[in-house]
């Protein structure tokens, strides 16, 4: 079994103050000798807020897009997030038709492309965010620089 970690951050009061049409995050993939870190833009959506359980399934098909380039495809695949949220999503590969917009059909067409890339068995936990690597090599980045930062 292959198991990656993965987080996301988020300000939601970038959203307010961007003039551009995306808003920007970061996530963190950390496990199996991986320890990552992306900058990532979502295009923005009117009249949402707040974009982290977005970015934080985005961060989960990172993970797994990453993990099919490891050649683990006969291995068992084990994510782990501190997204209650987010792992709800990627486990049922849907959202709820009340508060999907654009952003959300993104993340799980992303998400799907990269299970159909992996190909092999995915399951989906918990952790609270102090047990959480991808959590700990995030925050020593939020350090440097803000989630929005370019």
């Amino acid at each position: 079994m292959k198991t990656l970690y993965t987080d996301a951050s988020f300000d939601y009061r970038h959203t307010d103050e961007t003039t551009e049409h995306l808003v920007r995050g970061k996530i963190a993939v950390s496990g199996e000798g991986l320890s990552l870190i992306d900058k990532v833009a979502i295009g923005k959506v009117p009249e949402l807020r707040q974009y982290i359980n977005i970015l934080e399934l985005v961060a989960i098909a990172r993970a797994i897009e990453l993990a099919s380039t490891k050649e683990w495809q006969d291995a068992e695949l084990k994510i782990i997030t501190d997204s209650q949220v987010a792992k709800g999503w990627a486990s049922k590969g849907k959202i709820s038709p009340k508060v999907v917009t654009a952003a959300h059909t993104n993340a799980l067409e992303y998400l799907a492309k990269a299970k159909k890339l992996f190909g092999g068995t995915i399951n989906f936990f918990f952790t609270p965010r102090d047990n959480n690597p991808a959590g700990h090599l995030l925050a020593v980045e939020l350090e440097k620089s803000k989630p929005h930062d370019i």
